[in-house]
């Protein structure tokens, strides 16, 4: 693994516990939380790297400046990730 950010396991594991899981008792394995906070990771990843393309695509069009008469921002905004969230599902 590289020096990217990593999920914490126990920040996931309580993620599961109280978001997915149905039942109290039930346990996932320390590989299955590694395994999930890679998959995770890459999708994050996928999903600012894909959003970004966005925004700077919408920004040779000419999009951005024509309908806020401001220069484009180097920030990533909720509707570059809208716009590609679809399609990142139907990916992973």
């Amino acid at each position: 693994m590289t020096d990217e950010t990593t999920i914490p396991l126990n920040t996931l594991s309580r993620l599961f516990h109280v978001a997915v899981f149905e039942h109290d008792d039930t346990r996932i394995t320390q590989q299955t939380l590694e395994m999930s906070a890679e998959y995770l990771r890459m999708f994050i990843r996928e999903a600012v790297l894909r959003a970004n393309e966005t925004r700077i695509s919408r920004a040779h069009d000419g999009e951005d400046s024509v309908v806020t008469e401001q220069p484009v921002s180097d920030v990533l905004d909720t509707k570059d990730l809208d716009e590609i969230a679809g399609m990142m599902v139907l990916d992973f």
